[in-house]
């Protein structure tokens, strides 16, 4: 099982100085994914790139690449450099992108509206910036926050956990829950997932 989240990683296989053609960056992911048939390989290097930081190291809008893995070689940069420049310099859009994520994580994130005001910005122009540099719309970033919450705390009662992770109530907690993981809390806890996908790779 793969589980909903709004960070990009970059992988590649263990090994000495890995080149360009070895990297595939995966996207922010909207929904659990659940495999069978997987073949174990020799392992991985996940190199996990915070919200909002992605866009500036890859060039290009990271929505272009939500719910999908891409090779590197897709995007115009150098890997190597990629690897000595990891922190882009902070600049105006770099601070807004934080202040924002922050804004919209945790069991109480502010509405849009409300962050665009404390931020100073347009809520159009706070849309969109977050959407291209982050890959997911405020919103969705949000609720998949919400959910690996849940995720997080598999022995708390599901009444409770709803009250902590910031939901209405448990009904909306068991509508969100299984719009992203494919089965409400309670099946899932209960190891009752969704039928896995032959795994293409």
């Amino acid at each position: 099982m793969v589980e909903p989240d709004h960070g990009t990683v970059l992988s590649w296989p263990v090994g000495e100085a890995p080149s360009q053609d070895d990297v595939v960056v995966m996207g922010p992911r909207t929904r659990a994914r659940y495999w069978h048939d997987v073949k174990v390989h020799a392992g991985c290097v996940r190199m996990r790139v915070a919200p909002g930081m992605a866009a500036a190291l890859l060039g290009r809008p990271v929505r272009e690449i939500a719910d999908r893995a891409v090779p590197l070689t897709d995007f115009d940069l150098d890997f190597a450099r990629l690897l000595r420049e990891m922190a882009p310099a902070p600049d105006g859009r770099a601070r807004l992108l934080r202040q924002a994520t922050a804004l919209f994580e945790g069991s109480r994130p502010e509405p849009v509206h409300r962050a665009a005001r404390r931020l100073h910005v347009s809520e159009r122009h706070l849309r969109g910036l977050f959407t291209d540099a982050v890959g997911l719309p405020p919103r969705l970033y949000t609720q998949i926050d919400r959910v690996r919450l849940v995720l997080d705390n598999p022995d708390m009662p599901l009444p409770d956990l709803a009250a902590m992770a910031g939901y209405y109530d448990q009904s909306h907690m068991t509508a969100e829950f299984r719009r992203l993981m494919g089965a409400p809390p309670a099946a899932f806890r209960a190891g009752r997932w969704p039928a896995p996908e032959r795994c293409g790779g």
